[in-house]
């Protein structure tokens, strides 16, 4: 199994620039995120191509100089997550996320959760998205429960509790799914 260091440095260095780049400061037209970089324009802008084919960023908006129409950029949800195993600022992306994706709210959750979860919660986050497209209440209970089976102390509980409950409906969600889990391991444990 790899380990973080070794995904950092699996990613093409370019690409990753731009995606931390994109994550610290909001949506960018590409000769934003060259200036901002101290790169080169052509290159640039074939890992924009790459990373939006990828699915990792998107147009958001347009930006408008001299009567010309520039397109602005910024990350898509599973771009977030890649963002974070790179080693984005989770607050100053959750900022951001909520502002790019209002109507996320198990989105947001899960990056105000990613200091607790670490790395594993945000390989499955990523999954999910590439899977499905965005994170629902089962893929909420996938990272919590990957990271229950790591010792977790009374207050890490307590922080995740306090989190969660900001999130009503994450946090009703994630409490129905608990109960039921609990009911089919204790089914489980009498059959043994």
């Amino acid at each position: 199994m790899s380990t973080p260091e070794d995904r950092r440095n699996s990613f093409p260095p370019l690409q990753r620039r731009i995606i931390l780049d994109l994550a610290k400061n909001g949506a960018q037209t590409i000769n934003e995120t060259v200036k901002g970089l101290n790169g080169h324009y052509k290159s640039s802008w074939i890992a924009f191509n790459t990373l939006e084919q990828k699915g990792l960023i998107k147009k958001t908006d347009v930006k408008h100089y001299r009567n010309r129409e520039y397109p602005l950029f910024w990350l898509t949800q599973g771009g977030i997550f890649v963002a974070l195993v790179e080693g984005a600022n989770a607050e100053d992306l959750l900022q951001k996320t909520a502002k790019a994706y209002p109507n996320e709210k198990t989105l947001q959750c899960c990056l105000e959760l990613s200091p607790l979860l670490g790395l594993e919660g945000f390989r499955i986050g990523f999954s999910a998205i590439q899977d499905k497209g965005k994170l629902d209440h089962s893929d909420m209970m996938k990272i919590l429960f990957a990271h229950a089976q790591k010792d977790m102390s009374m207050q890490q509980i307590k922080g995740l509790i306090e989190i969660l409950r900001k999130y009503p409906k994450e946090y009703e969600g994630t409490k129905k799914r608990i109960n039921q889990a609990n009911k089919l391991l204790t089914e489980m444990e009498s059959m043994i």
